[in-house]
């Protein structure tokens, strides 16, 4: 991908940025906590997830990647504030890897996907470009970061500078790592105000609603507190946490996966058109 391509993203993030902030009405300071609803986590946290901060999700496993996408999305719609817009910057090879996000599938998990932008970025240095134009915007609600493969150009330094710049905007930077589970963690996550570990969880027999996501949820960095693994399920209509089972021990890759109906199925392509007339695009 040539250099000119990744210029144009990002002319084209900025451009959205600027209408964004245009757009927003009252003032744009708020609470510092996300409260994420489920007392043991948000006690580890502090009071809930801290927002002018960095966090980090990665799959335990490959059968981890949707998972670990689904638990980003919902930590994403916690963060949401009435009417603000999230971004979330995609690097190409994710698309092509794990299918675009698909409104309907959004819809299911309380995302509105008539507030979402989605850049497409070309490489990871485009990535971390359009990741630090997106958070200098303070009007943004959230800012989802998806790069791939060995994340190379996230060093301290890099990953240190997204922090700062959602320190600096209050607005919370999650970086989903779903492509390459196998690998180790970069060494620049270490910057991570937080770091998940993500595994998806099976529904109990004889559960009803069993579409609804599951995941084995292990906080393993927190600069702040302390650590714990959780089953959570996540109601995507109430937009809330339930805690499925406590003390849950070590995380599960091989169980089915429930993380939740994020990627467009390819044979769905018609359906998810007339669907996804919210989703914008940048780059």
């Amino acid at each position: 991908m040539t250099t000119r391509a990744a210029a144009e993203t990002l002319d084209a993030l900025r451009t959205v940025v600027a209408r964004i902030e245009a757009d927003a009405s009252g003032a744009l300071g708020a609470e510092e906590r996300i409260v994420l609803g489920v007392p043991e986590m948000d006690a580890a946290l502090g009071g809930g997830l801290r927002r002018g901060a960095l966090h980090a999700v990665s799959g335990a496993s490959a059968a981890g990647a949707v998972a670990a996408t689904g638990f980003a999305v919902a930590l994403a719609v916690k963060a949401g504030r009435r009417g603000r817009t999230a971004v979330w910057i995609r690097q190409d090879m994710s698309g092509r890897e794990t299918g675009e996000p698909w409104p309907m599938g959004l819809a299911e998990l309380g995302f509105d996907p008539d507030r979402l932008v989605v850049v497409r970025a070309p490489d990871e240095a485009a990535t971390l470009r359009a990741a630090e134009a997106a958070l200098a915007c303070p009007a943004l609600a959230v800012t989802l970061i998806e790069p791939f493969g060995r994340l190379a150009a996230f060093d301290r330094v890099a990953v240190r500078r997204l922090a700062l710049a959602a320190g600096r905007s209050g607005v919370p930077a999650i970086v989903v790592r779903a492509g390459a589970p196998s690998l180790a963690a970069p060494v620049g996550f270490s910057a991570a105000e937080t770091r998940w570990r993500v595994a998806p969880a099976a529904s109990p027999p004889g559960e009803e609603d069993w579409g609804r996501p599951r995941f084995h949820v292990e906080l393993v960095r927190n600069r702040r507190g302390g650590l714990g693994r959780w089953t959570l399920g996540w109601d995507g209509h109430e937009r809330s946490f339930a805690v499925a089972a406590r003390n849950a021990g070590s995380l599960n890759p091989g169980a089915e996966d429930h993380g939740g109906r994020l990627a467009e199925p390819a044979r769905r392509t018609g359906a998810a058109a007339g669907a996804g007339g919210g989703l914008r695009r940048a780059g």
